[in-house]
């Protein structure tokens, strides 16, 4: 915070309180009417010129107390105004006599005392009462009604209008009339002023007047002679700075600023009036530069009460076709800070900074800032948004370019690298291929005599196995012969001993019988029936008379 400017108890002047800096104390000397104040260390400045203290100290960030904004709103009025405004002797109107009247109009018959006032003798008594009453010429604040109706006429008839705050209706209107030597004089002025300014409907003026009363008709009227354009500028300030606060609230100061910008940017959006200056501009300039650009016109209202509901319509319709459009301008020529105010307005503020699309805002001249220009990309105007589409072509274009002829240095390159590599490749293809015949060569040759050597090795092993085998077969066909030599000496032992003369050996003797019965009562003879067994003992006693006379060593008889 730099300082803060208040205002004094008696509501006459504004105190101005800072540290001191030089720049500070230069501005404030500019203030018309300032005054140091030793005792208190404050500088003092009639409250009447509220509006250029304001718009001075805002520049340098000073706090403004409450009192302040009801200055500036026309809430609170300053009270050397009030006193020149009220009627003098104790609020009774001095109402001339008829003698008077008689000597003021001329009439002759005014003289007599009349039985009831005429109508145009109470409008003359009422005329002369406000004339004498409102002698001076004073400040009124208050909001253009029904301006836009007199434009291209010599006097310009309005009215100016108090509002209530969240009222729908005026609490107060007033007839105001701006006749046509005053208006050449003033709207140029004004018009031309830093930063410029235009009258029109909805506007909050502080307009220097007096009171005017025209008896044919009995209308009351203030005659301006004089607007004070740092009260509506300021006003504008601070409604567009309570715009900004708000949405910096909400969280919406860089929504859309922080939105990428797709390149190149070919399918443009715009919204403007089809009938402006800066909308031609801006089509030339994107033709003459054959970039390509699909070009879609929203038309709306750039000014005056149709604006919001039109560049409403307008936001959101883009939103709804967003997949078509890669950006989206809101566009119009120069005007005065008043005309442009229209686009401060919080709802459309709020629109463009949730927009889908990436928003470019080209409203006004390079000196003007909108609250659109504070939370969307801004290019200030028509002509400078098309330079910027075009320029954004331009780059991506050159882009492309260079990234080709990066890309073709880079394949020829390539080339000439794989060229070299192929010819190295090929000599170290020459080379390993030599080397590598004379490696097969040896490896074969080793191979070779490891085959050989693995051969004889081989041989000599089958050679020992089939030692080894016939060792085995031989060992086993002796085995066997033991066994078979074995078997047969067994057998022969077992013929011998079942050798029947071995039986005679051990004592055994033959029996004859020489006669005997049969045992069945036939007393047949048995000799017969024993024949076959004599005949075997004869050959058994053979036998044993043969096996003795081997084993005494004596011949057979």
């Amino acid at each position: 915070m730099t300082g803060t400017v208040e205002l004094d108890q008696d509501g006459t002047h504004l105190l101005i309180r800072f540290p001191y800096r030089e720049d500070l104390v230069a501005m404030v000397k500019e203030l018309p009417g300032r005054r140091w104040d030793p005792k208190q260390k404050v500088w003092r400045v009639p409250a009447q010129n509220v509006s250029v203290v304001y718009d001075q100290c805002s520049r340098h960030l000073f706090e403004f107390g409450s009192e302040i904004a009801s200055l500036l709103a026309g809430t609170l009025t300053v009270p050397e105004a009030k006193k020149k405004s009220t009627p003098t002797k104790q609020g009774q109107l001095a109402l001339p006599t008829v003698d008077a009247l008689a000597a003021e109009t001329g009439d002759p018959e005014a003289a007599a005392p009349p039985s009831a006032l005429t109508i145009s003798q109470l409008n003359e008594q009422v005329r002369a009462c406000l004339r004498d009453t409102f002698s001076d010429s004073f400040w009124i604040t208050g909001e253009i009604i029904d301006f836009d109706k007199s434009a291209g006429r010599e006097h310009r008839f309005f009215q100016l209008a108090e509002k209530a705050p969240r009222a729908q209706r005026p609490k107060a209107l007033v007839d105001v009339a701006l006749f046509g030597r005053t208006a050449d004089a003033l709207l140029p002025k004004l018009a031309q002023g830093n930063p410029p300014l235009t009258l029109r409907d909805g506007l909050e003026i502080r307009a220097l007047v007096r009171v005017d009363f025209y008896p044919a008709t009995g209308r009351f009227q203030v005659i301006v002679q004089d607007i004070d354009p740092s009260f509506t500028l300021g006003k504008i300030a601070l409604t567009k700075e309570q715009v900004l606060r708000e949405l910096a609230q909400m969280g919406l100061t860089e929504r859309n600023r922080m939105l990428g910008l797709p390149v190149p940017a070919l399918r443009i959006g715009v919204l403007t009036s089809p009938d402006a200056d800066g909308w031609k501009d801006f089509q030339r300039h994107l033709e003459d530069s054959r970039g390509g650009f699909q070009v879609t016109l929203f038309p709306v209202k750039v000014q005056g009460k149709d604006l919001k509901p039109t560049m409403l319509a307008g936001l959101e319709w883009f939103a709804d076709h967003q997949d078509q459009f890669d950006v989206l301008c809101v566009m119009r020529g120069g005007g005065s800070r008043s005309d442009l105010a229209w686009f401060d307005d919080k709802d459309i503020a709020v629109a463009v900074a949730r927009h889908p699309l990436k928003m470019i805002i080209g409203i006004g001249h390079q000196r003007d800032q909108s609250v659109l220009d504070a939370i969307a990309h801004s290019e200030k105007t028509p002509t400078a948004v098309a330079e910027f589409l075009v320029r954004g072509v331009e780059s991506a274009r050159e882009d492309v370019q260079e990234r080709g002829m990066r890309l073709a240095d880079a394949v020829a390159d390539l080339l000439a690298d794989e060229k070299t590599r192929l010819k190295e490749l090929g000599r170290d293809i020459a080379r390993g291929s030599n080397e590598r015949l004379r490696d097969a060569n040896r490896r074969l040759a080793t191979a070779g005599r490891e085959l050989a050597s693995q051969t004889t090795l081989r041989l000599s092993h089958e050679r020992g196995q089939l030692q080894k085998t016939a060792m085995r077969l031989t060992h086993s066909s002796l085995r066997m012969c033991e066994r078979k030599a074995t078997a047969l000496q067994q057998a022969e032992t077992r013929r011998r001993l079942l050798d029947p003369t071995r039986v005679l050996q051990r004592g055994f003797a033959t029996l004859q019988i020489e006669s005997c019965c049969a045992v069945d009562g036939t007393h047949e003879p048995v000799v017969e029936r024993l024949q076959p067994l004599e005949m075997l003992c004869k050959h058994l006693h053979l036998w044993i008379a043969l096996l003795r006379a081997a084993r005494d060593g004596e011949p057979p008889a």
